[in-house]
């Protein structure tokens, strides 16, 4: 997922330069840099775990916990982007017109693309498609060139189409499958003018509130409305798109996912698209209360929002998915906003309130860490897929050694995406937008 820069005021006109720790803007919210970090390490630890600790992952079983943190990374990455987003650019959107969308636009391409096409060069390269190709079998290889347009412009995640036997998100094999966020972001970003315009029509803290908790009950309302016509769903795809689309699980709430139901509730920008908009309006409240100093007492119930929220990630993620809990309102809704109303109110506490947790997120190696999330996100797979060949199956190993190689690899992944942020994701970055601004 994005790791988004360490925001600014929606009114500043100028672009953030991917300065040193030590020169943040002093209207930068670096609490939410530890966030960043925090979302991309949820991910990397659950598919860390998930790939190195095979076997051991058995409902109920620490590791099975552990790999569900991959769900509350994705949503804090996407409740996060809404607020970034609408923090640094609803002002440049709405205000400086075509031009303005334009700015933001190249902003965000320079933000993205450079690392995202790296990283999916060298997926495409390390892909068994690929080797496939030169060892006589160009068939599957075929399925990636008809994948790859998707891929290069951002689309893989706006369509459900049937690849050779998979679906478009899978085509191109070598965990390309984890660009699929980047996508979706890129339908926020172009939706972004008319969210923000949206939003910003509400001019009170009072009203932003109620419009939260009214868009936290219609979006639940939807998922849960559509989770509830799966079966119905499953049956228009795979008369549409053939048994590529079948959900293929026996347990009829989780689906299989390069079906076309997983695709539609988890994939698909459309049903993320509430997440995105949370996080602008919880930015738009900051926003409203950032001249007002929190008073003692305020900060004091802020410390304990942050616990609580904090907290109940664990409780709904235990009804998402425990074995021993039935179909309830969370796991109808655990492929999207079952932990956005949480991680929004993570975000919010996060970025108005000075705790012992806020200076924690704002710690030097929190805030290095979060630069690094970009690169955390979409290298850690590469990391992953290697390990695994170097060492072969977890289940060849004693779990001594197993936890050993997880440990050296979570090392490995955030020590590459540093160099990867310093040498060459933010460098690239500053000479695009340089090209912007010279020629404006």
């Amino acid at each position: 997922m994005e790791a988004l820069a360490t925001p600014r005021p929606a009114h500043a006109a100028s672009l953030p330069r991917p300065a040193a720790m030590s020169k943040i803007h002093p209207d930068a919210v670096p609490g939410l840099t530890g966030l960043r970090f925090l979302a991309a390490f949820s991910v990397l630890f659950a598919h860390a775990v998930a790939v190195l600790l095979q076997g051991h992952d058995y409902p109920g079983s620490v590791a099975y916990w552990c790999t569900q943190a991959s769900g509350f990374g994705m949503t804090l990455f996407f409740v996060l982007s809404g607020f970034v987003i609408h923090y640094n650019y609803a002002g440049l959107v709405t205000g400086g017109r075509l031009r303005g969308i334009a700015a933001y636009l190249w902003a965000r391409f320079a933000r993205l693309y450079p690392l995202y096409l790296l990283t999916l060069l060298g997926y495409v390269l390390v892909s068994r498609r690929h080797f496939d190709f030169w060892f006589g079998d160009p068939a599957p290889f075929r399925d990636v060139l008809h994948a790859l347009p998707y891929f290069l412009f951002s689309l893989q995640s706006w369509f459900y189409v049937p690849i050779g036997d998979t679906s478009l998100i899978y085509a191109v094999g070598g965990s390309t499958s984890i660009t699929w966020s980047i996508s979706t972001e890129w339908f926020f970003y172009l939706t972004f003018p008319l969210v923000a315009w949206l939003v910003l029509r509400s001019h009170s803290p009072r009203l932003t509130v109620a419009l939260v908790l009214a868009w936290c009950v219609l979006w639940g309302a939807l998922t849960t409305s559509l989770f509830d016509r799966a079966l119905d769903l499953n049956t228009w795809a795979v008369e549409r798109y053939g048994s590529v689309a079948e959900m293929r699980q026996p347990r009829d709430e989780f689906a299989a996912q390069d079906s076309y139901v997983f695709w539609l509730l988890s994939f698909s920008p459309y049903l993320r698209m509430g997440e995105f908009v949370l996080g602008s309006l919880i930015a738009q409240l900051y926003i409203q209360l950032r001249g007002r100093s929190a008073a003692t007492l305020e900060n004091a119930l802020g410390t304990a929002a942050f616990v609580a929220a904090f907290v109940s990630l664990f409780v709904i993620g235990y009804f998402e998915f425990s074995p021993n809990v039935g179909v309830n309102v969370f796991r109808k809704m655990y492929m999207n906003f079952a932990l956005a109303p949480s991680a929004a109110l993570l975000i919010f506490c996060a970025a108005r309130y000075r705790n012992v947790l806020s200076r924690l997120l704002t710690s030097r190696p929190a805030l290095l860490l979060g630069d690094a999330s970009y690169s955390i996100y979409l290298t850690h797979f590469l990391v992953l897929m290697v390990d695994f060949k170097l060492f072969g199956a977890p289940a060849q190993r004693g779990t001594a050694f197993n936890l050993f190689v997880l440990t050296a690899t979570i090392v490995a992944t955030l020590l590459l995406s540093i160099g990867l942020y310093a040498y060459y994701e933010a460098p690239t970055r500053k000479w695009l937008r340089r090209l912007w601004r010279d020629r404006a």
